[in-house]
């Protein structure tokens, strides 16, 4: 049979058990910038036998219900925390196959998006019977970051004017995260990010008889604030499902 390993928080910071951020800024990648808090994570994984069941992850639920705790009672609107892995060694996100949450007398099944995000229920009575987040890896990692990213949800066809507000919610929790201090050290937001699931077609700015079409940006749209204000009573016109809103920062 295989067995999973427990991965545990290694240190303490601002109150979360067991987590220590290893970067509370703005960082940047391939897509840009993006805020992200990271958590060192060291895992302990037994790697199944051949033929048997795929290698997994067990996680502390505690360590994420502390973090949803942030928005969980609405004050940001549709903005929230997206959570992700990342191995240690390469700093590529973990693949992810499935995920639940567990305690001695129930499993609650939670969400994986095919990018990798992990999107767990807010519970309490879970955080108290001191639940743990099972994940099925596509492969075997000794150790992993938990990576926190400011995002929001929307719908095709959003009214731009529900983008700018969904955008100046994330701006409200990006504050909130960065802290009284921190939140004046953030680079300026240029606008939103927007990622598909599925990015297909073309994807447009329209107004009355006005369209203006918008370029994917390596499986992304990027609409500036210029555009979302030149827009301002129009929608955003495209296909398939918006996976999230992420705020698209200043690379400075």
């Amino acid at each position: 049979m295989a067995t999973a390993g427990r991965a545990r928080i290694i240190s303490t910071h601002n109150g979360i058990p067991g987590g220590q951020p290893v970067s509370t800024r703005p960082e940047r990648d391939a897509k840009g910038w993006h805020m992200n808090k990271r958590y060192g994570m060291a895992a302990l994984l037994l790697v199944p036998m051949l033929g048997q069941a795929e290698p997994s992850l067990e996680l502390d639920y505690g360590t994420f219900y502390s973090q949803m705790k942030t928005f969980a009672k609405g004050e940001f609107g549709h903005a929230r925390l997206g959570f992700y892995l990342a191995s240690q060694q390469n700093g590529r996100r973990c693949g992810l196959t499935s995920a639940r949450v567990s305690t001695p007398d129930r499993d609650v099944p939670a969400e994986v998006t095919v990018d990798g995000e992990l999107r767990l229920p807010y519970d309490e009575d879970l955080n108290l019977d001191k639940a743990i987040v099972v994940v099925g890896l596509t492969e075997a990692h000794a150790a992993c970051d938990l990576s926190v990213q400011v995002t929001a949800d929307a719908t095709p066809e959003v009214p731009l004017a529900e983008l700018v507000s969904r955008q100046q919610q994330m701006q409200r929790l990006l504050d909130k995260m960065a802290g009284m201090v921190g939140q004046y050290f953030l680079p300026k937001m240029e606008g939103v990010r927007i990622s598909m699931v599925a990015p297909a077609g073309t994807a447009y700015l329209v107004e009355g008889a006005r369209q203006e079409a918008v370029s994917w940006q390596q499986g992304q749209l990027l609409l500036s604030n210029a555009q979302l204000k030149g827009f301002a009573q129009g929608k955003l016109q495209l296909q398939g499902e918006i996976l999230r809103l992420t705020p698209w920062l200043h690379k400075g």
